[in-house]
């Protein structure tokens, strides 16, 4: 395949703490917690993307102009800002749906952002949208493809907002988020309830493997770039510094409880390569070798874990691209698409 190195396995599928409060929580694979969990409580139009000129260079190399513009002026989508409920919080996030959804029931994606804080917020963060700051919407963009594809769309922007927005848990309580997004879907008419699935950009990653971990319903799920062990993913980066705090995040050693004695047991309940026996739906794992966001070995480690598991899994590793793969952007949908739509088959 063209610019990429493939591995991919098939095997038979096989087969602690979940969300974190001010103790951790036993594990929990219901979905929803309280009955109106999920519940969208209300939306509003998404403002219109800036105009491709507007973007920064960092925007204008993510996105090419002409894909960019055709995500910018589409008229099949609505797309909508929503606030739904998650344990009894308001919290804001993304639906993109077809206009005119007609009589079928539309398969859905559960898509995980990456960043932390206001760093990666894909609903408005108050900063100009196109460069470092606000990525929002280039992440839209990029959802639209998927979108036209035959998905509807829905997003959490996790519970950090406003005096809470720097306290993000990375793994934590958040994970209720996501998993709340699935009676939100259910909740919609024009969805088939039987053909969810999930994707997760980098710290998107961990919280796909997360939310698989405590059952969410999803046929299978898909991770870009994604960070399967925090503490090695960590080390690798010690310029964030994201223990001790930065701008985005008060770090983990003032927010994760009892940092200085449970570090180890905190960052291990947030690293799927620990707990790979416990992922039980297909996962397509999507990385590049130059990533220099999150190494390359965070995929290499997680594909040997599930291998040894007995897990199915397709790993595919592109030889030179950022970290959300935008050079190979076309191939990556295509591939995303398709295990989706494989794995969702009434009759495979």
């Amino acid at each position: 395949m063209k610019n990429a190195l493939v591995l991919i396995c098939f095997l038979l599928i096989g087969g602690v703490a979940g969300a974190y409060g001010d103790q951790m929580r036993a594990t929990d694979t219901s979905v929803a917690g309280r009955e109106t969990d999920g519940k969208i409580l209300h939306s509003k139009p998404w403002p219109p993307l800036p105009s491709y000129e507007s973007l920064d260079d960092f925007g204008r190399g993510y996105f090419p102009q002409a894909p960019y513009e055709e995500a910018r002026k589409q008229k099949e989508f609505d797309l909508l800002e929503i606030t739904y409920s998650s344990d009894g919080l308001p919290v804001r996030g993304l639906l993109m749906k077809p206009k005119a959804p007609g009589t079928r029931k539309w398969p859905a994606i559960i898509f995980n952002r990456g960043g932390n804080g206001d760093l990666g917020r894909i609903t408005d963060n108050g900063q100009p949208c196109g460069g470092m700051t606000n990525t929002s919407c280039l992440d839209v963009a990029d959802l639209y493809f998927l979108a036209k594809a035959g998905f509807v769309i829905i997003a959490s922007d996790y519970r950090y907002q406003g005096a809470t927005v720097k306290r993000d848990e990375w793994g934590g309580v958040e994970v209720d988020d996501v998993l709340n997004l699935v009676p939100a879907l259910k909740s919609l008419d024009y969805v088939d309830p039987e053909r969810l699935y999930m994707l997760g950009l980098s710290r998107g990653g961990t919280e796909t493997y997360l939310a698989l971990k405590r059952g969410i319903p999803v046929k299978a799920a898909a991770v870009i770039g994604g960070v399967t062990d925090v503490k090695a993913w960590v080390d690798s980066r010690p310029e964030m510094n994201i223990v001790n705090g930065n701008a985005f995040i008060d770090g983990f050693a003032h927010i994760w409880p009892d940092y200085e004695h449970r570090a180890e047991e905190q960052y291990r309940a947030r690293s799927a390569v620990y707990w790979a026996d416990q992922i039980n739906v297909p996962v397509l794992i999507l990385h590049s070798r130059t990533d220099r966001m999150v190494p390359v070995t965070q995929a290499l480690r997680m594909s040997e874990a599930l291998q040894e598991k007995g897990k199915v899994y397709s790993l595919h590793i592109y030889e030179r691209d950022g970290h959300p793969l935008p050079r190979n952007r076309e191939d990556r949908n295509r591939l995303i698409v398709d295990w989706f739509n494989r794995s969702g088959q009434v009759n495979p």
